[in-house]
């Protein structure tokens, strides 16, 4: 694995995945990350889109929100891939 970029963690069974971001939008990631996991975790009926499109709205136009919907995008995705295996 390639020290220069971050790394979403293994989650629900699904190995860890590296997003083309350095460290610099680490926290953009984490951020993503977590946020796409509260929703995964959630009981309220908060559509995901939603949650995906009023949290990127926190970052600054660019990079940073392409990083945070790569953190949640790839979170989402170890869920769905953790389903249909």
């Amino acid at each position: 694995m390639d020290e220069n970029y971050i790394s979403i963690p293994a989650a629900d069974d699904c190995p860890s995945l590296l997003t083309p971001w350095g460290s610099e939008f680490s926290p953009m990631i984490e951020r993503g990350v977590q946020c796409a996991q509260a929703w995964l975790e959630a009981t309220t009926d908060i559509p995901l889109w939603w949650e995906l499109a009023q949290t990127r709205k926190t970052f600054p136009v660019g990079d940073c929100q392409d990083a945070f919907e790569a953190g949640f995008l790839l979170r989402i995705q170890q869920r769905l891939r953790s389903v249909s295996q």
